[in-house]
């Protein structure tokens, strides 16, 4: 199975922009502790009214931030469909956004140890980094991260242990967005253990 990471699609010119989640440490949202599976709704604000998309982030944590109709579109996956685990979406108002349909926070609990370490190419935040000391040796970044399928099993989404910032989704994922026609969404695909690697320019 092929997996690809997903970013906001930035070629796309005037989209809007959202701040971070409010009353919300937003980084705790990229390794979510139990009350954040629970029933829950947020509130954020709009900084540029551009054109609403289906996937975007808000704030520097880079949180997802989708639509129903993304939603709609994952309907039937076992890990969307199983309450309080896994992944789930939280409904989200948007603050000085007008005239948009209802809006989620994408949240992953699902978090696999599958970076292959040999093949992989990636720098770490410093042990007491002074902007991030959460994230203490954890990679920061990555200039070509190659996944271990073997580690994986068979869920659909999720993040990396090591680089949680990173959002991985299945080849069926993409298809079920693509069909729906999803906006605002980029997909970057991932290397996996075992295959040529093709280190993407920067």
């Amino acid at each position: 199975m092929k997996y690809f990471r997903v970013h906001p699609d930035v070629a796309m010119r005037e989209r809007w922009i959202l701040g971070g989640i409010r009353y919300s440490e937003n980084w705790e949202f990229l390794d979510p502790y139990v009350e954040c599976m629970e029933p829950c709704r947020y509130a954020l604000d709009l900084h540029f009214d551009g054109v609403a998309v289906d996937f975007t982030v808000a704030g520097a944590a880079s949180v997802p931030i989708v639509s129903a109709r993304f939603c709609d579109a994952l309907a039937g996956l076992p890990e969307i469909e199983e309450l309080y685990r896994n992944t789930v979406m939280e409904p989200v108002s948007i603050e000085g956004a007008s005239g948009v349909a209802e809006y989620f926070v994408m949240i992953v609990e699902s978090k696999f140890d599958c970076i292959d370490g040999a093949t992989s190419k990636f720098t770490r935040f410093a042990v007491n980094d002074p902007w991030r000391p959460s994230l203490s040796e954890e990679n920061s970044s990555a200039f070509n991260l190659v996944l271990d399928a073997s580690r994986i099993g068979d869920k659909h989404i999720f993040r990396l242990v090591g680089y949680p910032h990173a959002l991985i989704v299945s080849e069926e994922v993409k298809l079920r967005l693509d069909r729906a026609e999803v906006t605002g969404i980029a997909y970057e695909e991932m290397s996996m253990a075992g295959e040529e690697q093709v280190i993407q320019a920067p």
